[in-house]
């Protein structure tokens, strides 16, 4: 996914009310973490720590997978993702596996157990990690930032 796909992508600004972005320090760390993606990637990742909206999901997992992609390979992350196999058609070995893991353990604040490494066989079963993980941003109904 390209930066000129991203809606609305860019830095988010500092200006405003401090509910309006993040601390500099999760920023700055946030930025380290996703470091060697798109600038797609990394707004994604921040509107969903900030206002934990779970449409950001599937950008932030395409721009984590796709760094590990080939790049004759990257258009298949357009397939829908219940169909695309890590391993067998971006070519995600278990090394790789690790490092996605980490980067959304970074990303998310969270935990991802081994044997939920291990299950991850589809891109699609990577963006329902990421979902429920996620949930923990959600901001409650009729709350504003």
């Amino acid at each position: 996914m390209t930066d000129a796909v991203c809606a609305n992508s860019g830095t988010p600004g500092q200006a405003g009310n401090p509910a309006d972005h993040l601390a500099a320090r999760e920023d700055a760390a946030l930025r380290e973490t996703l470091r060697h993606c798109s600038g797609c990637t990394y707004y994604a990742a921040y509107q969903l720590r900030l206002t934990g909206d779970p449409g950001r999901v599937p950008t932030l997992v395409a721009g984590v997978i796709g760094r590990f992609v080939k790049p004759d390979l990257r258009g298949r992350l357009d397939r829908p993702e219940g169909e695309v196999l890590l391993e067998g058609d971006l070519g995600i070995d278990s090394l790789d596996r690790m490092e996605i893991a980490s980067i959304f353990e970074e990303v998310l604040q969270t935990t991802i157990l081994d044997c939920e490494l291990r299950a991850l066989r589809t891109l699609g079963d990577v963006r329902s990690l990421v979902e429920a993980r996620a949930a923990k941003f959600a901001r409650p109904a009729g709350c504003r930032i």
